[in-house]
């Protein structure tokens, strides 16, 4: 008997590494399309425009630890410095850059650890054949593409980990004595830690271990319950004060309507709707066809109207009361995947978005489990049969689906064919059309993507959809005008991209009581300008450059703007003043160069106002015509860094103005 017992080990040994080799493989398999999808959506944002992550320098590291996720482009009440750390790490360390293969390699590797987790997880609560069932099922689960496929859905594999590897550990803690139980510990709070900094609903993993103590209550009575919940603890409180430093600097953070009409909607609509959208979640658990990177406005409605939505939810209750009633496997198991839902579904409080599929990349485990479970009650082969089936149904959409986050334009594509009620679905396909000089088509899908936003009142609406879809009809009417097209085409095409940023202005200035971000609201009024401009309209013209310009002084293009505008006037002394002002403001040296062309080619009037230093032509300070507009410059200059709240600044230009460009008293009133 006693021989036999080393030989049981052995072979239970070599079936579990036999499983986890053969997990690796069918995950491996499932995504071996996924490693030349490129940076979409917000991998761009995230990555290749955040210069945060493009070299390892302590100052980087700061500006990671310091700001937000999406700093500097905006605000979203996220802190997640581990996931952009790991970002740096895909870009300088492994020096991938911006090949994207790298970065998909190491999403494979924590999905594949995370797999591996489950089946750990699942011996502990089950036998191996069902262990091994959920772990293969959900680890080639199409919903979870968004989390995997998608670069930086990383941060939902790194928090996955955290739950699922510091459940494994703090079982583990309350087992062991000594040194190895403190080691366990130990060990517990820092991958509790990289979870909180990696996504916050990691610090999910607390109550999901309270949630196991209290069902198990009987048999472990909350034996090292205490120990294990300060492990978590500790690093959960480090990255809510570094995360409530963080957000008090960056401001109060504001969702936005269009992306989750909750924000807007009563306690008990929004409540409805969220119950509704759990029920959208579990159809495409159980058929994950018809899957979409956006639901926002107006693709799912308001209140709960959605009655298929409310069968499935109400099918997952009963089918979960009918199989597991009385299991405390089951119940902990469906408990746990609600609490790490829950700070995403939107029934506590309402977060930036609707509804994403990555928000399932851990409660998918307890449905898979469900199945599993309802399969396992047929016969031994029938239900391999059944269960393998699935898997290779499963995995091969999910191998479909990678081919859908190849680019922006196969993304934009699917989208709008699984959700074209949203606008954003629209606006993403018309982006990626125009990126492929595909105007036309562009234009078209951009206008499909205005119609949902038209019943919106201008404090829900979203400026930047009208502002691309002008623009796009402003670079049409320019094509036309280059192309020589006389026709009507060319100025329909600029009457119509006027309209639109005149809307998107509107919109912008009610959605921030008249002020705006300069870097957005700078570029629609020099839009709107150019417009203008080209229609003829030279008044409107300069009055929105000169707006442009004060909003956005630090822009060189806002300056530019003025002086062109003013020179198609035939005002030159005021455009060459224009210019002038830009440089002082800005320092800009193509400014620089632009004024002294100015004067080289017609202002040169007296024949003072360039001279030779050094074998390069600068203003002669000494011409009157140059003081002239020196004078005039220092006026706007003052003016603009009055209006900026810089009355020192404005108080320096004049005493330079009157020390150093010889301006009369009266000159600078």
């Amino acid at each position: 008997m006693k021989s036999r017992e080393p030989k049981a080990r052995d072979w239970t040994s070599r079936r579990h590494l036999i499983v986890c080799v053969g997990l690796c493989l069918v995950t491996l398999a499932a995504y071996s399309n996924s490693f030349g999808a490129g940076f979409v959506m917000d991998n761009r944002g995230l990555i290749l425009q955040d210069t945060r992550v493009h070299a390892a320098t302590a100052e980087n590291l700061d500006l990671i630890v310091g700001h937000t996720y999406w700093w500097p482009y905006g605000e979203s009440g996220l802190f997640r410095p581990l996931t952009t750390l790991s970002y740096l790490f895909n870009y300088a360390l492994l020096g991938n850059g911006e090949s994207p293969a790298g970065y998909h390699w190491l999403n494979l590797l924590l999905h594949v650890g995370n797999v591996l987790l489950v089946y750990a997880l699942g011996l502990r609560l089950s036998e191996w054949r069902r262990a091994a069932a959920v772990a293969g099922l959900w680890a080639v689960h199409p919903l979870l593409t968004e989390s995997i496929t998608n670069i930086v859905g990383r941060a939902d594999l790194l928090a996955g980990t955290a739950v699922l590897g510091g459940l494994l550990l703090y079982w583990k803690s309350t087992e062991a004595e000594g040194g190895r139980r403190w080691a366990c510990l130990a060990a517990l709070s820092a991958v509790t830690a990289g979870g909180a900094f990696s996504k916050e609903s990691a610090v999910m993993l607390l109550p999901v271990v309270c949630l196991y103590e209290a069902v198990y209550w009987r048999e472990r009575r909350g034996r090292g319950l205490v120990a294990g919940g300060l492990a978590i603890l500790l690093p959960v409180q480090a990255m809510l004060y570094q995360r409530a430093a963080v957000l008090w600097s960056a401001g109060p953070t504001v969702f936005p309507f269009y992306d989750n009409p909750i924000v807007g909607a009563g306690w008990l609509t929004g409540r409805l709707t969220a119950l509704n959208v759990m029920g959208k979640y579990v159809a495409l658990l159980a058929w994950p066809w018809r899957l979409s990177s956006d639901y926002s406005w107006a693709q799912l409605p308001t209140g709960g109207g959605d009655w298929l939505a409310w069968i499935a939810l109400a099918a997952l209750v009963a089918a979960g009361v009918w199989l597991w009633r009385g299991e405390q496997v089951a119940w902990f198991v469906a408990g746990a995947a609600l609490l790490v839902f829950l700070p995403t579904s939107n029934l506590l409080f309402a977060i930036g978005t609707i509804m994403a599929e990555r928000f399932l990349y851990l409660p998918a485990i307890a449905f898979v489990a469900g199945v599993v479970a309802i399969v396992g009650r047929l016969e031994g082969r029938t239900a391999t049969a059944a269960l393998s089936v699935m898997g290779l149904l499963l995995a091969g959409r999910t191998w479909a689906r990678n081919m859908d986050w190849q680019d922006d334009l196969a993304l934009g594509r699917a989208t709008v064919s699984a959700s074209p009620g949203s606008f954003k679905a629209h606006k993403l396909l018309a982006f990626a059309l125009h990126e492929g000089g595909k105007l036309d088509e562009a234009i078209a899908e951009a206008e499909k993507g205005l119609v949902p936003l038209k019943g919106l009142d201008d404090r829900r609406n979203n400026a930047d959809s009208y502002m691309r879809t002008g623009g796009y009809y402003a670079e049409r009417g320019y094509a036309l005008h280059v192309k020589g097209d006389a026709s009507m085409a060319g100025q329909f095409a600029y009457e119509r991209a006027l309209e639109l940023l005149l809307k998107a202005k509107a919109i912008a200035t009610t959605q921030t009581a008249g002020d705006g971000d300069p870097e957005r609201f700078g570029p629609l009024l020099q839009q709107i300008a150019e417009v203008h401009r080209r229609l003829g309209n030279t008044g409107a013209a300069l009055d929105a450059a000169l707006e442009a310009r004060r909003r956005d002084s630090v822009n060189p293009e806002t300056h530019r703007q003025v002086a062109r505008t003013l020179a198609g006037e035939g005002r030159m002394d005021e455009a060459a003043a224009a210019l002038m002002e830009g440089v002082i403001m800005t320092a800009d040296d193509v400014l620089r160069q632009e004024l002294l062309g100015m004067y080289t080619g017609g202002l040169d009037r007296l024949g003072c106002a360039t001279m030779e230093v050094q074998g390069h032509k600068a203003l002669n300070p000494g011409c009157e015509t140059v003081r002239r507009h020196l004078c005039a410059a220092a006026v706007g200059t003052m003016r603009l860094r009055v209006e900026t709240g810089r009355q020192d600044l404005s108080d320096a230009m004049r005493q330079t103005a009157l020390t150093d460009f010889h301006c009369k008293a009266e000159e600078l009133k």
